[in-house]
């Protein structure tokens, strides 16, 4: 009779205290920095993603920063390019029909793919000789960024079909090929990144000079930039995916765009070039200034 007394005097004063009941264990946040003993592709994966900020409310309202990781790929002509496999993982509806018609016949394809296929496609890459260069872009407002394609070109030939569908052609001496880049916060998309491309030729140009009585002074050489617009690719990347840019099958025509700009000579066989752009935010961390000591 006395343990009933006391069991039921215990739950008459647990009921009028009102204690809360035990609150669940907070999941853990994600370390800002990958630890040291993580993989390189753990590390990388999570920095692609912006898992440092990913479910810390504290960073989502602390200032960011845009950041852009870019990867030139080198592999031998038709690693990709002629590799459907490689395509059936790949999104190639990121930009409307007439854009990727418009691109894939003057020798480029676009796509994005989720961070998670990474290991798919870096399992394709490592059965294939592979040259990888990477750099990092990080800015409040990307600046445009020149990505080199082809240097010392001593001259070439390029013809390419315009918005109008019609065929264009130029020739170019002494030139340098490369694609710009910018990038920017897409507009009303949280964690999205507008990303715009233009291939460029950097060509050197002839001009004869004549003076006030008609009589030629002689030839004056200046470099020119000459920037396509009619194939300039401009489109949206969440965070967590990234756009592929390669050539198309169309690149076996060597005056088109995808050769001029992706396709190289090698020493002993044709390469291609392949770029992976993999958009990020970076959260910045307010320092607080210290206190001052009373004197």
């Amino acid at each position: 009779m006395m343990k009933r007394t006391i069991a039921l005097t215990a739950m008459l004063m647990t009921a009028t205290t009102g204690c809360p009941p035990a609150q669940p264990m907070p999941p853990p946040q994600p370390s800002p920095t990958p630890p040291p003993s993580m993989s390189s592709r753990s590390r990388f994966l999570m920095n692609a993603q912006g898992g440092a900020v990913a479910g810390n409310s504290a960073a989502a309202k602390a200032p960011f920063q845009l950041q852009v990781d870019f990867y030139q790929l080198t592999v031998p002509f038709g690693t990709v390019s002629r590799n459907e496999q490689f395509w059936k993982r790949v999104d190639e509806q990121v930009v409307d029909v007439a854009t990727y018609d418009l691109l894939f016949k003057n020798g480029i394809r676009v796509g994005q793919a989720p961070i998670a296929e990474w290991d798919y496609f870096r399992a394709i890459m490592e059965q294939h000789p592979t040259f990888t260069k990477a750099n990092t872009l990080v800015g409040a407002e990307g600046k445009p960024v020149e990505l080199p394609m082809r240097k010392e070109v001593p001259w070439e030939n390029i013809f390419y079909f315009n918005a109008d569908n019609e065929p264009v052609g130029r020739t170019y001496e002494q030139s340098e090929n490369f694609v710009t880049l910018t990038f920017q916060s897409a507009p009303r998309k949280p964690d999205t990144m507008r990303l715009a491309l233009c291939p460029v030729v950097r060509a050197t140009r002839r001009r004869l000079e004549y003076s006030t009585m008609n009589n030629e002074l002689g030839e004056v050489k200046y470099v020119a930039p000459e920037r396509i617009y009619d194939l300039n690719l401009r489109t949206d990347v969440p965070v967590g995916n990234f756009l592929i840019v390669a050539p198309s099958q169309q690149a076996n025509w060597p005056t088109s765009i995808g050769s001029a700009f992706f396709v190289n000579d090698g020493a002993a066989e044709k390469m291609e070039t392949v770029l992976l752009i993999v958009p990020k935010s970076v959260h910045l961390e307010e320092a607080t200034p210290p206190r001052a000591t009373p004197k």
